[in-house]
């Protein structure tokens, strides 16, 4: 089958505009061959069909997995799947429809283990436009997108309450090129994205992404915001209250910010947490209990051809909670991942107890920070500090693509993610340990990946 190439409005949809098993008498669909409450998903390019096959397997160390085969395989139609996990419960299904497509191709499903068999969960969703940054907050998933309509500059915000995914809220606006408001107004006159969403006690947490805006040329006014910044040396970090119920409608009620320049800490230089740098972010803002670990990727400033500052992780902890509201970065902890590693960090997984896996720019140095260039792995321990590269994975020349959608067992300290290779191998399923060993496990007979994920029955 291989070849050589390779989210919201308020109505509700069924599996006849999104997902459905390839067995018609099944409407909610049953997939693949595992029947145990612990599953690995496996999503496989449809080839023609523009969508995604899911399948289920009780074991990713061996075996192939043929999505050619129609038994229990749930169809997701989708202009670009895309998968986010919750708690390892649910798996939810989007789209990224700024890559164009039809309103059908906007439908967000849900699944979830029932009976060992994975079963659509709730009635499907519509989506209103695409989600850059999401992330959990308590049982809802919340997603939010850049925006500019008439020269105004906002983030949108949408959120889907996860228990029963019968609905999206998709109105949500949050004026961000206001410069006497905060936190712009701390932002020396730029706007701001989000490049991570994490939940942290009763507070929202959002890594702010720093963005010039950029003015009409006629009438010069204010346009929407470019992925260009001159701040990209300095953190910026914002504590929000959600409330589904605002009046107002911006769901997410400003309260805090927190704000470090390198500038001011001259030896222990860190940037801004920017998700994967682009879209799809949910990654950077790290929650361990009662503490709250930021990884810092590093990134360029406008005119740059490399980061003026290292990959870092810094934490908030002990005093700097007040109340339960985070207010200031600790003095007392600060780990420069590029000296430590040797590279820039793209994003970083958490995998249980103080561990991280950490995907890394493939190359050693600024010289290696390239978009689209990630093929680097290795484990951090946030307490310990020590790091240990992953062996095992195919060397990075290989290496055609490393699928989004990632399954990490955090009971087992493990890992998986979908590798495809440019020789003569199939894809496959590599399962990375707290060793960094990587192993290769199930094959996958698909003409493109797009990741795996891991399901218990609760």
């Amino acid at each position: 089958m291989r070849t050589d190439f390779k989210f919201f409005s308020l109505a509700l949809c069924v599996c006849a505009l999104g997902a459905c098993s390839d067995d018609d008498s099944d409407s909610t669909g049953t997939g693949g061959s595992g029947s145990s409450d612990k599953q690995y998903v496996v999503m496989s390019g449809s080839g023609e069909n523009n969508g995604a096959y899911l399948q289920t397997t009780d074991d990713p160390t061996t075996g192939t997995l043929d999505p050619a085969n129609p038994d229990g395989r749930i169809f997701f139609s989708g202009n670009n799947p895309d998968f986010v996990n919750y708690n390892n419960e649910i798996l939810i299904g989007m789209n990224y429809p700024s890559q164009g497509g039809s309103s059908s191709d906007y439908i967000t499903m849900a699944w979830k283990l029932v009976d060992g068999k994975l079963t659509q969960h709730g009635g499907g969703v519509a989506l209103d436009g695409d989600v850059k940054a999401r992330g959990i907050f308590k049982n809802y998933l919340i997603g939010m997108s850049d925006q500019a309509t008439d020269y105004d500059h906002y983030e949108r915000v949408k959120f889907i309450e996860l228990n029963s995914f019968g609905a999206a809220v998709v109105d949500g606006i949050i004026d961000c090129d206001d410069m006497s408001k905060e936190p712009q107004s701390q932002m020396e006159g730029e706007t701001w994205g989000v490049g991570d969403i994490a939940e942290f006690g009763d507070y929202v947490l959002l890594s702010y992404s720093t963005k010039h805006l950029v003015k009409d040329g006629a009438s010069g006014a204010k346009a929407k915001a470019t992925y260009s910044t001159d701040l990209a040396n300095n953190l910026y970090l914002g504590v929000y209250e959600f409330d589904p119920t605002d009046a107002d409608k911006e769901y997410l009620k400003y309260q805090n910010m927190i704000v470090r320049k390198s500038e001011d800490h001259v030896g222990e230089e860190a940037g801004q947490i920017k998700g994967n740098l682009r879209s799809r972010t949910e990654t950077g803002i790290e929650v361990l209990g009662d503490e709250i670990y930021l990884f810092c990727q590093g990134s360029k400033n406008s005119g740059k051809d490399y980061p003026d500052v290292p990959s870092a992780v810094l934490r908030i902890s002990g005093n700097n909670i007040q109340n339960g509201k985070p207010v200031a970065i600790d003095d007392d902890y600060y780990v420069n991942l590029t000296e430590v590693t040797g590279h820039y960090m793209w994003k970083c997984f958490y995998i249980g107890g103080n561990k991280f896996c950490l995907q890394l720019y493939t190359e050693k140095g600024t010289a290696g920070f390239v978009e689209g260039s990630h093929k680097a792995f290795g484990i951090f321990d946030v307490k310990t500090e020590q790091y240990t590269p992953v062996t095992g994975l195919p060397d990075a020349n290989l290496i055609y693509d490393i699928a989004l959608a990632y399954a990490a067992d955090t009971d087992n300290n493990t890992i998986t993610f979908e590798v495809e290779t440019t020789d003569s191998q199939l894809p496959a399923l590599y399962t990375i340990g707290k060793d960094g060993v990587a192993k290769r496990g199930m094959e996958v007979d698909t003409e493109s990946i797009k990741g795996v994920s891991l399901l218990k029955q609760k």
